[in-house]
């Protein structure tokens, strides 16, 4: 049986590789787990038709038993901004993680934040708040 799955995995990275975008993330997934963070899951993303008067920008929203995390995503010429919010309000460390590494930021007292110079690609963001618990948003591609 052992040598049957090793001819198969020979057989798929010949005739079917991964993208070196998929690898990327795969490798990026298995990184930064955090198994003790709640999951805040992707419920809503839109891409407003007005939004194309500040570049592209896509809507999200996470949410968590007890927190939900808006998001906005703003494409400029090479990075995308972030922009959001926790709810209900609370400060936070917010760590954005993607194909390239990691990007911290402040979450504010009234829940705001602003992340510049994240890559295009998948991303996933990661709140420590100072209670020691940890939120972790679903890996999401912008």
């Amino acid at each position: 049986m052992h040598e049957l799955l090793q001819e198969i995995q020979r057989a798929l990275a010949l005739l079917d590789p991964p993208s070196e975008r998929s690898a990327e993330a795969a490798r990026a997934a298995f990184a930064f787990r955090d198994p003790d963070a709640a999951l805040a899951e992707l419920v809503t993303s839109l891409t407003p038709a007005a939004a194309g008067l500040r570049g592209a920008a896509r809507l999200l929203t996470f949410a968590a038993p007890d927190l939900r995390v808006e998001l906005e995503a703003v494409t400029g010429t090479r990075r995308m901004s972030l922009t959001g919010r926790l709810t209900p309000a609370r400060e936070a460390r917010l760590t954005v993680r993607h194909r390239l590494g990691e990007t911290e930021a402040a979450v504010d007292g009234s829940g705001f934040f602003l992340v510049d110079g994240i890559p295009a690609g998948p991303v996933m963001l990661h709140f420590a708040l100072p209670c020691g618990a940890s939120i972790v948003t679903s890996w999401t591609t912008l």
